[in-house]
C-alpha cells in the first residue's frame, strides 16, 4: 500500500492557508476588448451580468466551416451528392460573409430586480464604428428611432405585439447574388424561370420588395369572453378562447394591394370593406372550421395588412380612431411599460395570458394521454408563465434592448437549459410511449371483436345457425358487459343495455345481419364486423366469419364498400 508522507500533507495544508491570505493575480489581456464599450449600456449592480467579446467569432466560424466542408466533401460520393454538399457550403459561406457578424464587437446582458416580480433587463450589441455597420442583419432589421404610435391601434385583448424594422431588399439581393454565383445551372435556371413566371402573372418581385418597409407589425389577440369548441382527433372536444392574428407591413405605395384587389375581382363571394383609408378583401373558405377564419388582405393607413379574420383589423381601426380603448389602457401593459423608453426603433409586448393560453391548450389536448400530461406538468413547474415589454434603441455604436419582465434573464436562461433536456427526453419518450399505448389499445380492441365473434357463434347455435339482426342481440351472450361494445381507442361511454347498443352507442360496424352461417362461403375471407373507421390511427380491425381478427392498416375498395353499406 502506498503511504502518503506526513510532511507532504503539512506542506499542502500550509500552502492552502497561505493562499487564503494572498491576493489574486491581475491579468492584462494581450489585445484590447470591447468590455468598456458594452458595459456602459448595462446595469452592473443587479442580479445577473454577462459580457462576451465577439470580435473573433466570425474568424473562428470561418475556420470551423472550412474544416467541416473539407471533411464532408471528402466523404461525399462523386456526382450529385457532392454537388449538393458544395452548394450547401456555398450558401453557408456566403451567409457568414454577409450576415453582419463580422461587425459585432461585443455582447452584454444585465438584469436588476425592481421588485419580487419585476426585472429591468438590458441587452447590448456593440458594433464596429465609424459609420453604420454593414451586413444583412444590420441592413434588414435595424432602423431609425421613433415613437410607437402603432400601439394606439392595438386592441386591449392583444396578448402579442411586435413592431420591428423591416427592409427586405438587402436579403433579396443577397439571395439573387448567391443563387446566380453558385455554379449550379439547374438552380439558376429554375430561379430565373420562377421570376419570369411571376412577372407573367403581374408580380414584379423587385418592385414589390422595394415598396415594402421600413417597419412591420405583428398583433395576436385572445378573447377574454368568446370560447369555441375545437375537435380533437380522438373525438374529444376542447374549449379554447377565440384567437386572431394580423400582420402589418408598412408600404410606400399601393402596388401590392392593387394586384390583390384586381385578382380577387374574379372570385365570387369576396367580402369587401372600403371605409376611408381602410380597404379589406376577405375570401370565405369552403371548409368549415371551428374558429373564426376568414383570410383577409387589405390596406389600413400606411400598412399592407394580412389577417386571419377581418374583425381584428376592424377592432384596430376602431382603436386608431379613438372609438375604443387600445392596449395602453390594459393594466398589465401599463405595469410593464411604466417608466420604459417611449421611443426606439422597435417595441414588443407579451402578455401573461399568451403563455397561459398556450399551456391551457396543450394541457387540454393531452388530457387523454397520461404520459404526455405528466410531461407537460413537469415542464410547467420548470418554466413560469412569462410576460414582457421591451424597446430596442439604436445608439451610435450599438443596438440596445431595454425590457421589463416578470422573469430574470439568468433565470430564463437557466430555465431554458433545464427545459431543453426535458423537452428532448420528452421528444424521445413520448413517441415510444404513444406507440406502446396505441398497440395496447389496438390489442384490447381486437379482443373485443373476438368476444363478439364468440357471441355470434353462441347466438347462431341457439337460432338454427342464423346470425343476429344487430349487435344488440349479443348482450346476454357476452355477460351483459357493455365495455365489449366500445373501443378503448374512442371516447364512447359503455352502453348499459342492448337498446343503447342498437341506438348507436357502439364503436363497431356489423355486416352479416340475419345471414345463415352455413351459407357463407369462405368465412375466413368474409368480414362480420370491424372497428369504426377513424378510431385507429391507421386502418381498422376486422372480425371475420370464421372468428379470427386481423388488423388492416389500409382499407381496400372492397372493404370500404362493405363499410359504406353498413353506415
Amino acid at each position: 500500500m502506498t503511504r502518503f508522507p506526513l510532511r507532504s500533507l503539512f506542506l499542502v495544508l500550509a500552502t492552502a492557508l497561505i493562499a487564503v491570505g494572498q491576493e489574486l493575480p491581475t491579468v492584462t489581456p494581450f489585445r484590447a476588448t470591447s468590455y468598456q464599450a458594452v458595459a456602459k449600456y448595462l446595469n452592473p449592480d443587479g442580479s445577473f451580468y454577462l459580457y462576451m467579446d465577439s470580435e473573433q467569432w466570425a474568424a473562428k466560424l470561418d475556420g470551423l466551416l472550412d474544416s467541416v466542408a473539407e471533411m464532408v466533401m471528402k466523404m461525399a460520393p462523386e456526382g450529385e451528392p457532392r454537388q449538393k454538399a458544395a452548394l450547401t457550403f456555398h450558401f453557408l459561406g456566403a451567409f457568414l460573409d454577409e450576415c453582419g457578424l463580422r461587425q459585432l464587437r461585443g455582447v452584454g446582458l444585465s438584469a436588476v430586480p425592481e421588485s419580487a416580480e419585476l426585472y429591468h433587463n438590458r441587452v447590448a450589441l456593440v458594433h464596429a464604428t465609424p459609420g453604420p455597420p454593414e451586413g444583412l442583419y444590420w441592413e434588414c432589421f435595424t432602423g431609425e428611432n421613433g415613437t410607437f404610435g402603432v400601439l394606439d391601434w392595438v386592441p386591449q385583448d392583444a396578448v402579442l405585439v411586435s413592431q420591428a424594422p423591416f427592409h427586405p431588399v438587402p436579403a433579396w439581393n443577397w439571395a439573387k447574388r448567391t443563387i446566380m454565383s453558385a455554379d449550379y445551372e439547374p438552380m439558376a435556371a429554375g430561379f430565373t424561370q420562377g421570376i419570369m413566371f411571376l412577372r407573367g402573372m403581374g408580380v414584379d418581385v423587385d418592385q414589390w420588395l422595394e415598396s415594402m418597409g421600413p417597419n412591420a407589425v405583428v398583433v395576436g389577440t385572445v378573447s377574454r369572453d368568446e370560447k369555441v369548441q375545437f375537435p380533437l382527433p380522438d373525438g374529444r372536444r376542447m374549449e379554447i378562447p377565440q384567437m386572431a392574428l394580423a400582420v402589418l407591413i408598412e408600404v410606400k405605395d399601393n402596388t401590392i394591394f392593387q394586384f390583390y384587389d384586381t385578382m380577387l375581382q374574379a372570385i365570387p363571394n369576396v367580402i369587401r370593406v372600403d371605409d376611408g383609408d381602410l380597404h379589406l378583401r376577405s375570401v370565405p373558405v369552403p371548409a368549415r372550421v371551428p374558429v373564426k377564419f376568414l383570410p383577409t388582405v387589405g390596406r389600413m393607413g400606411p400598412y399592407l395588412v394580412y389577417a386571419s379574420h377581418p374583425d381584428i383589423l376592424k377592432e384596430m381601426d376602431s382603436c386608431r380612431r379613438g372609438e375604443r380603448p387600445s392596449i395602453r389602457a390594459d393594466e398589465e401593459f401599463q405595469t410593464l411599460a411604466k417608466g420604459m423608453p417611449e421611443a426606439g426603433m422597435g417595441v414588443s409586448y407579451m402578455s401573461r395570458r399568451f403563455s397561459e393560453t398556450l399551456q391551457a391548450i396543450m394541457q387540454s389536448a393531452m388530457t387523454g394521454d397520461p404520459g404526455a400530461g405528466e410531461m407537460m406538468a413537469m415542464m410547467q413547474k420548470i418554466q413560469k408563465q412569462q410576460a414582457s415589454y421591451g424597446v430596442s434603441i439604436r445608439m451610435p455604436d450599438a443596438l440596445v434592448g431595454v425590457s421589463r419582465t416578470n422573469f430574470e434573464l439568468g433565470e430564463a436562461l437557466a430555465g431554458q437549459a433545464a427545459v431543453l433536456p426535458v423537452a428532448v427526453l420528452g421528444g424521445m419518450m413520448l413517441p415510444a410511449l404513444a406507440q406502446a399505448r396505441e398497440k395496447a389499445r389496438r390489442i384490447s380492441d381486437i379482443n373485443n371483436l373476438k368476444q363478439m365473434g364468440l357471441g355470434l357463434y353462441m347466438y347462431a347455435e341457439d337460432h338454427n345457425q342464423q346470425l343476429p339482426p344487430d349487435l344488440g342481440e349479443l348482450w346476454p351472450y357476452i355477460g351483459n358487459n357493455g365495455r365489449i361494445f366500445v373501443s378503448p381507442l374512442g371516447q364512447t361511454p359503455p352502453p348499459q343495455n342492448a337498446e343503447q347498443v342498437r341506438a348507436g352507442q357502439c364503436d363497431y360496424l356489423y355486416f352479416v345481419a340475419g345471414r345463415k352461417l352455413a351459407e357463407i362461403q369462405n368465412p375466413h375471407a368474409v368480414p362480420a364486423a370491424c372497428t369504426k373507421p377513424g378510431l385507429l390511427k391507421q386502418g381498422v380491425n376486422v372480425l371475420y366469419c370464421d372468428g379470427h381478427v386481423e388488423h388492416k392498416p389500409f382499407v381496400d375498395a372492397e372493404l370500404q364498400a362493405i363499410i359504406d353499406g353498413a353506415k
